[in-house]
């Protein structure tokens, strides 16, 4: 799994995966590096001078006796670009519909493990829609229980396509999956195979885009003011994949991306960045996450 695909809670970079890439780097290069200072917070709220705009800052400051300052900014690449509005529909719906699983159907079925597989055009609808979907979901198994409890799945046509079934074995699956108290929602994406090609491909645009307008030190979205203020620290650009794992690019490709970056192999133009990582999770949870040096 290369990609994030859930959200991320709170706004502390540090405690959301950073403190676990000074582990690393530490481990990896036998050096003794610890959090000096949160300057995205910190220095939020600072007063300057009257007329002067509050300058951007990276991330955190890292120290080390006997070595250079580091300072880290961490950058989100999502593909889609409305992927997270997206997800966030996939989450209200699980919510209304666990809330009308448990009121209406959780009683009448053996205790174990459910799986609802439904259609992505939950996207399409409201948060009102979303409540009402659910609940006729709920009431549809429920008029059909005798049917499911002998064979362990039943599929709904309408009014919405999907498929709900006995999981007595909960997979394992890093793509759209919410799961909670032996309930999961699983999203099917009706897509040609060469529609999912599409998608690989606007993914790889996608990255190449973000990735040269964040190192184009004349670009709208580059990181060149929020380093400027450290030019005695190693500075170190950390990118997140946000996004369905079957959409974007593998590992190897996304290496290559980077590397071949048009504004990283453009000698005249100096570099913003010292080193360049990619933020890769380990688990479904994205708890584990393992840091890649890429340049």
């Amino acid at each position: 799994m290369v990609s994030f695909h859930c959200f991320h809670d709170g706004k502390c970079e540090w405690n959301k995966g950073l403190k676990h890439f000074a582990a690393q780097f530490n481990e990896t290069y036998g050096k003794e590096y610890s959090l000096s200072k949160c300057l995205d917070i910190s220095k939020k709220g600072t007063k300057h001078k009257q007329g002067t705009k509050q300058p951007k800052q990276p991330e955190v400051l890292l120290e080390a006796s006997g070595d250079q300052p580091m300072v880290i900014e961490c950058k989100k690449i999502v593909c889609p670009k409305d992927y997270y509005k997206n997800h966030q529909r996939f989450h209200d719906f699980f919510n209304s519909f666990k809330s009308a699983f448990n009121k209406d159907l959780k009683h009448t079925l053996p205790q174990g493990f459910y799986v609802l597989c439904i259609n992505e055009s939950i996207y399409q609808h409201s948060q009102r829609e979303l409540d009402k979907l659910a609940i006729q979901i709920v009431q549809h198994i429920k008029d059909n229980i005798d049917e499911f409890l002998v064979s362990d799945l039943i599929t709904i046509k309408d009014p919405i396509h999907c498929c709900f079934r006995c999981d007595c074995i909960p997979e394992s699956r890093p793509d759209d999956t919410l799961a909670t108290s032996g309930l999961r929602l699983y999203l099917e994406f009706n897509l040609h195979p060469l529609a999912f090609n599409e998608k690989r491909i606007e993914a790889e645009q996608i990255i190449k885009t973000e990735l040269d307008g964040y190192l184009d030190p004349t670009g709208e979205e580059s990181i060149k003011e929020k380093f400027k203020e450290y030019t005695n620290c190693v500075k170190i650009l950390i990118l997140e994949l946000c996004g369905n794992f079957i959409f974007i690019p593998d590992f190897k490709t996304i290496i290559e991306i980077i590397n071949n970056s048009k504004i990283i192999n453009d000698s005249s133009i100096p570099p913003i960045v010292d080193q360049i990582w990619l933020a890769v999770p380990e688990d479904e949870s994205e708890h584990i996450i393992i840091y890649h040096r890429v340049v």
